[in-house]
C-alpha cells in the first residue's frame, strides 16, 4: 500500500508540474517565427494605430480616429476571452470631448498611461496640446485621470511613448510650430516621473543624415537593442516608412539595419511595440492592419 500511495503521489505531482500554463491573447503566436496579421477584426482601413498590452495579455488597447473629418481620438479595449478578441470598449476615462492617445501599462504596477489633449494645470495656450496622464486600474476599477508631465513640454506635440521593465519611458516630441522633432526620456524614480532629458542618439541621426527622416522609435524592455521607423530618400513609395534595429555597442548605438523578415514594404510601416516580456513585436502597416512578429526571429534565440 505504501507504494501505491507513493506513486499516486508521484504522479499527482508531475501532472500539476505538467501543466499548460492558461492561454492568453498571445499564446497562439509563441511557437511561430513568421510575420503574421494580429486581431485582424480590431483593425479599420486607414485608421489602425499604435496597440499595446496588458500585463497578463488578455486586454489589448489602441486607438482610432473619430472619422476621417474630425481630428479626435478614441481609446478602446479589446478582452480576449475563449480564444478570441473581444469587440472594442471605449474606455471609461474618455471624455468625447478630448482626444486620448498611446494608452501603455506601467509593468507591474496599477499605472496606465496615456497622452491627451486634457488641458494640464500650468497651461495656458487657447487650445491644449497632447501631454501625458495617468490613471490608476486596480481590480478591473478606473480611478480619475491625473497629470504626469512632462512640465517643461506641456505645448509641445508628445507622441509615440515606449516603456522599459524599470518603467523608464521614451517618447518623441514636437515643437508647437512643428519644426522640430526631438527625441526624449523620462526616469521612474520612487515611483515618480521626473523632467525629460533629451535622448541623443535618436536625435544625432536626425541632424547627421539629412537624407533620412526619422520618426518614432520602440526601445527594447531590458534595452538591449531599439526599433526606429525611417523614411530614407528614395525608397520606393510615397509615405513609405520602415523599421530599423540598433543595438548598443561600445557606449555608442550601431548604424540601423533594415528589420528584415518581411516586414518592410513598400507601404508604411509604423507604430512598433515591443511586449513587456520582450517575445513580440507589434507594428502597424498602412495605418490598416496589425502585424505581429516573434523577436526571436530577428534576435535569435534567448
Amino acid at each position: 500500500m505504501r507504494y501505491i500511495l507513493f506513486f499516486l503521489f508521484c504522479c499527482a505531482t508531475l501532472s500539476s508540474c505538467q501543466r499548460p500554463r492558461p492561454a492568453n491573447g498571445l499564446s497562439r503566436y509563441e511557437k511561430g517565427d513568421t510575420l503574421q496579421h494580429f486581431a485582424p477584426k480590431l483593425a479599420l482601413k486607414a485608421n489602425t494605430y499604435k496597440g499595446s498590452f496588458s500585463d497578463d495579455y488578455n486586454s489589448f488597447y489602441f486607438f482610432r480616429k473619430k472619422d476621417s473629418l474630425t481630428e479626435k481620438y478614441i481609446p478602446y479595449v479589446s478582452r480576449f476571452d475563449q480564444g478570441t478578441w473581444g469587440s472594442p470598449e471605449i474606455l471609461p476615462y474618455h471624455d468625447p470631448k478630448q482626444s486620448y492617445t498611446y494608452q501603455l501599462n506601467v509593468p507591474g504596477s496599477d499605472k496606465h498611461i496615456f497622452i491627451a489633449d486634457l488641458r494640464t494645470a500650468k497651461d495656458t495656450a487657447a487650445k491644449p496640446n497632447y501631454n501625458f496622464w495617468s490613471v490608476p486600474l486596480s481590480n478591473g476599477t478606473w480611478g480619475k485621470p491625473e497629470e504626469l508631465g512632462p512640465n517643461g513640454l506641456i505645448y509641445n506635440y508628445n507622441s509615440q511613448p515606449c516603456i522599459t521593465a524599470d518603467g523608464t519611458l521614451y517618447f518623441t516630441s514636437d515643437t508647437p510650430d512643428w519644426r522640430t522633432t526631438l527625441s526624449y526620456k523620462m526616469n521612474l524614480v520612487d515611483k515618480v516621473y521626473g523632467e525629460p532629458t533629451l535622448f541623443e542618439p535618436v536625435n544625432q541621426w536626425r541632424r547627421e543624415n539629412e537624407n533620412w527622416t526619422v520618426y518614432e522609435y520602440c526601445m527594447a524592455p531590458d534595452k538591449s537593442y531599439m526599433i526606429v521607423c525611417i523614411r530614407k530618400k528614395g525608397d520606393v513609395g510615397r509615405f513609405n516608412i520602415d523599421l530599423y534595429i540598433s543595438y548598443p555597442k561600445d557606449g555608442k548605438w550601431t548604424p540601423p539595419a533594415s528589420l528584415g523578415h518581411g516586414v518592410n514594404t513598400p507601404e508604411t510601416e509604423n507604430f512598433p511595440y515591443i511586449t513587456p516580456d520582450g517575445k513580440f513585436l507589434l507594428f502597424t502597416r498602412a495605418f490598416s492592419q496589425f502585424h505581429i512578429l516573434p523577436t526571436k526571429t530577428f534576435l535569435g534565440p534567448a
